[in-house]
């Protein structure tokens, strides 16, 4: 056992083990509400409180498993929708995504985090791009609005996080969802 006497913390912190410093910063005000409740069970955790959110670490769960009748692969939902070109990136992008779970699969309020950005990117695509591709929208028409309107928003949500520290998060987690049929390119799904 180690002991220390006359420790003086003015101007400074004193810990027993790592101390972590980091400071998150919301830029605008969707990003709070999206993000507050991570920031809250990190401060908690922190402050050392015992945390229960299995029920919203489930959604991460549901998103891990496949859940819809088209259990084609990532590669199978590419070349059905005429993007066979992003194959070799979408595969590395699942990938890597996996990895960013996997990694993290210890800190629930990571987990709480990766699940509501998950949820995020599916409910997007599911109200705008899913009703495009069932319009028949043109490849670069659902391409274009898939940058706009799932990738960019979210993608600037992060600002300030964990997450937002990595440019292709989004992208990343949507082939990741796409890999688990959750989300596809053509009206198969």
């Amino acid at each position: 056992m180690n002991t220390q006497k006359d420790i003086n913390t003015e101007g400074g912190d004193f810990a027993g083990r790592d101390l972590d410093k980091r400071e998150y910063h919301f830029h605008n005000t969707e990003s709070a509400i999206l993000l507050q409740p991570y920031l809250e069970l990190v401060k908690k955790m922190n402050a050392g409180f015992e945390i229960d959110i299995e029920e919203q670490i489930e959604d991460l769960e549901h998103y891990l498993g496949t859940i819809r009748d088209d259990q084609r692969g990532l590669e199978k939902k590419l070349i059905d929708s005429d993007r066979s070109y992003l194959i070799n990136n979408a595969l590395r992008y699942k990938s890597k995504a996996s990895r960013l779970i996997t990694k993290h699969q210890d800190s629930p309020a990571f987990q709480f985090l990766i699940a509501k950005v998950l949820a995020r990117i599916e409910v997007t695509y599911d109200f705008i791009i899913r009703p495009m591709i069932q319009n028949n929208a043109n490849i670069q028409e659902v391409d274009a609005a898939i940058l706009k309107e799932v990738i960019q928003p979210i993608q600037s949500l992060l600002i300030g996080t964990p997450l937002g520290s990595n440019n292709d998060c989004v992208i990343q987690l949507l082939y990741f969802l796409a890999g688990n049929c959750h989300i596809c390119w053509d009206k198969k799904c």
